[in-house]
């Protein structure tokens, strides 16, 4: 099962058609923002043409995880595209599929760290930046009454101002890779270094995937938190990291009954006039159930929540890996 989680938790690992620039220039708020809002955004093939409709129409588009949604093309592709996804930085391509993690809902606010910390960057005490994640499922089941496996992807940028154009910094966290019954994606406890769970019709496509996201990082069961830590670090200071971080959304905030993940954020930022989730970390445990160990340090306050074809088919987190 070890295999299998090293498989699922890449999340995002596979890309579509690149950008055209070599080198990162870096991204500002607003410019990020509105690929997620499909500003100016053209499709040019068919298929994009199919898949931008289904968002054009209100509906939620349900992606496929499965043998042929992965490996149509065979392995080349993912063994190339999980190594560019561990090392290009770009915040988003001109088209990007996502495989692992396809359907979700991007979110947009603030960072804050206000709580006194031993950490640098942007875990360092007093800590604000600008902020959009995407909140998703592993494999393609969205609703309640199935299993979900719940992941939380955020990229920071180290300023208040939405057109500053800034290297941004980024995090990976899922609950459980191969899903739960949870019943409310509020409800979710996300970790760097998440629990794989067990489904056993998933063990060979999972040892399959397994195979190509290794030949670009040797451990990606965990994803460390260096490009946060690093993120407008003072050049003569070392960086300090926590191993863990574990997000959850506020105990407060109202819950509501939507079956589907992305109707249940959308819905509950509207209801409860934005989302409050709060930021732990730890050097102790990686359990996200666990009572102690773990040690509140800021919030992530977000405003705004969106399902567009720009956050499930152009957005991109860059993975950070050990070294």
């Amino acid at each position: 099962m070890k295999m299998v989680m090293i498989a699922l938790v890449g999340i995002n690992m596979f890309l579509g058609a690149a950008v055209q620039a070599q080198t990162y220039p870096g991204s500002s708020f607003n410019e990020v923002w509105d690929v997620i809002e499909n500003k100016n955004f053209i499709p040019k093939t068919d298929l994009e043409k199919k898949e931008f409709n289904i968002y054009q129409q209100g509906k939620l588009p349900q992606y496929p995880f499965n043998a042929q949604s992965i490996f149509s093309h065979g392995d080349t592709e993912l063994k190339r595209d999980a190594k560019r996804t561990v090392n290009e930085r770009f915040d988003y391509y001109d088209r990007l599929a996502k495989k692992l993690h396809p359907n979700g809902v991007c979110v947009a606010g603030e960072w804050n760290i206000n709580r006194q910390t031993p950490y640098t960057g942007y875990f360092a005490s007093l800590s604000r930046g600008l902020f959009i994640g995407r909140i998703s499922v592993a494999m393609e089941d969205t609703t309640s009454e199935d299993d979900r496996g719940f992941g939380f992807a955020g990229k920071i940028f180290p300023t208040l101002n939405p057109n500053q154009i800034e290297t941004t910094g980024n995090f990976f966290t899922v609950d459980v890779l191969l899903g739960t019954n949870l019943k409310h994606v509020l409800n979710a406890r996300t970790t760097n270094q998440p629990e794989t769970g067990f489904k056993l019709g998933l063990l060979s496509l999972g040892l399959k995937i397994a195979a190509a996201l290794k030949t670009a990082d040797e451990n990606p069961s965990f994803r460390p938190l260096t490009q946060v830590a690093n993120l407008d670090i003072d050049p003569n200071k070392a960086m300090k990291q926590p191993k863990w971080i574990r997000i959850t959304a506020d105990s407060k905030l109202k819950r509501n009954n939507q079956s589907d993940f992305r109707n249940e954020i959308l819905t509950a930022i509207n209801e409860n006039h934005g989302l409050k989730y709060i930021i732990e970390v730890s050097d102790l445990t990686s359990d996200r159930n666990a009572t102690t160990g773990w040690t509140t340090i800021g919030e992530i306050n977000l405003s705004q929540a969106l399902v567009s074809y720009g956050c499930d088919r152009r957005l991109h987190f860059a993975h950070p890996k050990l070294k």
